[in-house]
């Protein structure tokens, strides 16, 4: 079962409290495994006369799954019962549950609770054992938001702390502005250099031309695309096809607005990057 030192929970933003139910453990006090987070299977390929088999990879074990008890001193009426099994059990969606120890704040699980066992002591229901079956193989940091308001140019260093090694991608929001010697704006870059010295090598992700002074977002991870394009054309025409992606660790990022009518990216702009760090931290 899950190791959990805690005694309180939160499902879907609900305490666990509201009903005096603790995180507990009908097992001995003595050695017990947990479960890791994000297993991996590796990938080779043996060739013949060849001893050292060839490595092609690994992949993630698909989704982080932990069995969790929780139950009070008092009975649980059928009643109650009832109550806690609409809150917990057969959601339509995976549900932010969130174990309040100290290790864990700031990070949640997104998941089901599955497999509800009702526990009994001489007939009387005291406890629940599910299992907790996440959305992917890690836990997640609560939502990161960078603001940015980009005068001329913006510049800042992002750092992603995801324990995972791939990419994170970013919901990229804007708004482009009128400013001082600007009367509009129509179009934006979003660039990460590969060091801090923002010289060199780039990638850029753009939206250009737009609409005067629009607003929309570039959803990164659903690859879905707002806003206003300028007019006769759509706005999958406007996109540089270069989805927007934060490596792990610090990222450098600037911001570049075009100006209406001139070869010039001194615009003005504000808007969002908002990202979810990835956590390893099993159950």
């Amino acid at each position: 079962m899950g190791s959990f030192y805690a005694y309180d929970f939160e499902f879907d933003g609900v305490s666990s409290q509201m009903f005096d139910l603790k995180i507990i453990s009908f097992e001995d006090g003595g050695l017990f495994n947990g479960i890791g987070s994000s297993n991996i299977n590796i990938i080779t390929q043996q060739v013949l006369r060849k001893s050292k088999p060839y490595f092609l990879g690994r992949t993630q074990e698909p989704v982080l799954e932990f069995k969790l008890t929780f139950g009070r001193a008092h009975p649980i009426s059928a009643e109650e019962r009832s109550i806690i099994s609409k809150w917990l059990f057969g959601r339509a969606n995976y549900k932010k549950l969130h174990i309040l120890q100290d290790d864990l704040l700031g990070a949640y699980f997104n998941c089901f609770l599955t497999n509800p066992e009702p526990m009994y002591i001489g007939g009387v229901n005291y406890a629940f054992q599910v299992n907790v079956v996440c959305d992917s193989p890690f836990a997640y940091r609560d939502k990161k938001i960078v603001f940015t308001n980009a005068g001329n140019v913006w510049r800042q260093t992002i750092y992603n702390n995801s324990s995972e090694e791939a990419y994170t991608y970013p919901l990229l929001t804007y708004t482009l502005k009128a400013g001082a010697g600007v009367t509009a704006t129509d179009g934006i870059i979003f660039r990460k250099y590969i060091d801090n010295t923002y010289t060199g090598t780039y990638s850029d992700t753009r939206l250009f031309p737009l609409g005067d002074n629009s607003s929309g977002s570039i959803n990164n991870d659903t690859q879905v695309i707002t806003g206003t394009p300028a007019p006769g054309l759509t706005i999958l025409q406007c996109f540089s096809k270069n989805w927007f992606k934060l490596d792990p660790g610090a990222n450098f990022i600037e911001i570049w607005v075009h100006k209406k009518g001139v070869d010039d990216w001194l615009g003005y702009s504000e808007g969002t990057i908002e990202f979810q760090e990835r956590l390893k931290v099993g159950g």
